[in-house]
């Protein structure tokens, strides 16, 4: 069954290509003329900016950037300004050596893109790197409701274990009250939880 899931999956991701806001990071010349006009070929709609920023803001889906000695501390410095949902970095890199793959993997990129630039190469390199920022995504999503119900969770139970050791009732009575409140005032459990928690702290 996986198997025939996949073309779907793909031409989905393709699909959203199609208007991807690509930021690139480079100095005006040809090869970032190049590659702007490589990105507009397959349906993604660039801009340009140059010196590299501080920070990203919050108007690109991917950002495209040089990878180069000289711009070390101006790399750092963005990366150690990127959260867990900011759009993934695809790194131009000249040739591979030790400070070149150290200042990719410092950068946090996802992707990396070899010059000379070539078509083939940055559509694999924006479609992966965007596949795994959307993954990166769905599972940060998934950490945070579990987070939310565990905590959830633990606020009812301090309230039932508060309700037990006021009022000597049994858990399941605890419970029962907890959730009697709730529905009386239309309120979620862990409200109604907080609240009892504050009365009997």
């Amino acid at each position: 069954m996986a198997p025939r899931n996949r073309p779907a999956r793909s031409s989905t991701a393709l699909r959203e290509l199609n208007g991807l806001r690509v930021m690139v990071l480079l100095p005006q010349d040809a090869e970032s003329r190049l590659l702007m006009s490589h990105l507009k070929r397959i349906g993604c709609v660039p801009t340009q900016q140059w010196p590299l920023p501080e920070r990203l803001g919050a108007d690109a889906d991917v950002v495209v950037l040089p990878i180069e000695e000289d711009q070390r501390e101006a790399i750092q410095q963005l990366a150690d300004s990127l959260t867990e949902l900011s759009p993934p970095l695809v790194g131009i890199v000249e040739y591979e050596n030790p400070a070149t793959l150290q200042l990719v993997l410092q950068s946090g990129c996802t992707g990396v893109i070899e010059r000379p630039i070539r078509p083939f190469g940055l559509l694999t390199q924006l479609l992966l790197a965007r596949t795994a920022w959307r993954q990166q995504a769905a599972t940060l999503a998934h950490v945070r409701k579990l987070e939310g119900r565990y905590a959830a969770a633990s606020k009812v139970a301090t309230a039932k274990t508060l309700l037990i050791a006021r009022e000597g009732i049994t858990e399941h009575e605890a419970h029962r009250r907890i959730q009697s409140r709730a529905m009386a005032t239309r309120s979620s459990l862990e409200d109604v939880a907080q609240i009892l928690i504050n009365e009997l702290s």
